[in-house]
């Protein structure tokens, strides 16, 4: 429960006014550190990025060691038509944190265009949103409920109450991704039309988020003619700015099929944070598994910032399952054939051109 203690009650109906904002700068928006298993959240431009249809579940427990984590869920559904050059793609994700329930659920519709150019693959894509943001008012406590003591309270009486309101919102973002058999990197921007999220008739925009992510996979071989790769290196990062916070991550992943394990740092290096401490987050640990069509994936966030170990880090688990349904029945032109982007773990040799045959 939490308890305002002799605040005046209309400085804290403009707290609670400011929460999401405040949250949205702390936290940025909801996000996963295994986000090369994210990728929708990363970018519309990855909507059907692969041959295949392609579900994927994503879930975060952050700071579970404090009160009221931070809890994080997505699925999403993607899939490419290659007769129409388009990818399609849906995503579900809700964020509850605090412990009056704040809860934060959005869903998605995304569209990716592909153009070959000179042997690379440009990928812009587009989302439009659909969002809810709630949050439990029995569990809020007002000032003048607490000469009641702590048995059956009467409602607050202070007609601002009134204007607490769980809230429903629009919003709109686009990508660019551009890759080709072996590198990938791109540029998004969510929120585009900052829209109001204040719980009370007042301002308060939820500011756009920027992300710049690339990174590349460099392939070992098994043989002296390179005729199967049976393991890689794929260094990448991804930055983020939203609401004044720079968010940094970079390390790398190295894949022994079907084990795939990486080691990430988040921070800003060299960068104050807020509070004028350093910027350093977290280091983040990763492990997982490689199938034809499934894949497995477990990380660690390891926190090094002024929280340290007492805030529990993070676990975070991601599920991604591949599958063909019948074949269109008109023949897809060769020039529609679009090389998949290379990502982090497939195993499939992505040397051996720009297109694929049926």
């Amino acid at each position: 429960m939490i308890i305002f203690e002799m605040m005046p009650k209309r400085i804290i109906i403009l707290l609670l006014g400011l929460l999401p904002v405040s949250w949205a700068q702390a936290q940025i928006d909801p996000q996963f550190s295994q986000f090369y298993a994210a990728p929708l959240m990363v970018n519309p431009g990855y909507t059907g990025s692969v041959e295949a249809h392609r579900v994927i579940f994503n879930g975060r427990i952050q700071w579970p060691n404090l009160p009221q984590a931070y809890q994080t869920m997505a699925f999403s559904y993607d899939f490419w038509r290659p007769e129409l050059r388009s990818g399609f793609g849906i995503q579900v994700l809700t964020d509850k944190a605090g412990s009056a329930g704040l809860r934060y659920t959005t869903a998605r519709f995304n569209y990716s265009y592909k153009v070959i150019v000179n042997g690379w693959v440009l990928s812009p894509g587009i989302y439009f949103g659909y969002s809810l943001q709630s949050f439990d008012a029995n569990k809020l406590l007002f000032g003048d409920q607490l000469d009641f003591g702590q048995g059956n309270l009467p409602p607050s009486q202070d007609p601002n109450v009134g204007k607490l309101n769980n809230i429903q919102f629009f919003d709109t973002g686009a990508g660019l991704l551009v890759y080709n058999a072996k590198t990938w990197f791109g540029a998004s921007v969510f929120q585009l039309n900052e829209p109001n999220v204040s719980l009370i008739d007042a301002e308060a925009k939820w500011p756009m988020r920027i992300v710049v992510h690339g990174g590349t996979r460099l392939p070992i071989y098994g043989d002296k003619y390179r005729s199967k790769m049976v393991s890689s290196l794929a260094p990448s990062f991804i930055y983020r700015y939203q609401g004044g916070v720079h968010q940094l991550d970079v390390g790398m992943q190295y894949l022994v099929a079907p084990v795939v394990v990486g080691l990430w740092y988040r921070g800003v290096p060299f960068m104050k944070s807020a509070n004028g401490g350093n910027s350093n987050e977290s280091l983040i640990f990763s492990m997982g598994l490689i199938f034809d069509y499934f894949e497995f994936g477990y990380s660690y966030d390891f926190t090094i910032s002024e929280l340290s170990a007492r805030s529990g880090g993070a676990h975070e688990v991601s599920l991604q399952y591949e599958f063909s349904l019948v074949a269109h029945p008109r023949r897809v032109k060769r020039k529609n054939q679009v090389l998949p982007c290379p990502t982090f773990n497939k195993k499939t040799n992505f040397g051996a051109g720009i297109f694929r045959k049926n």
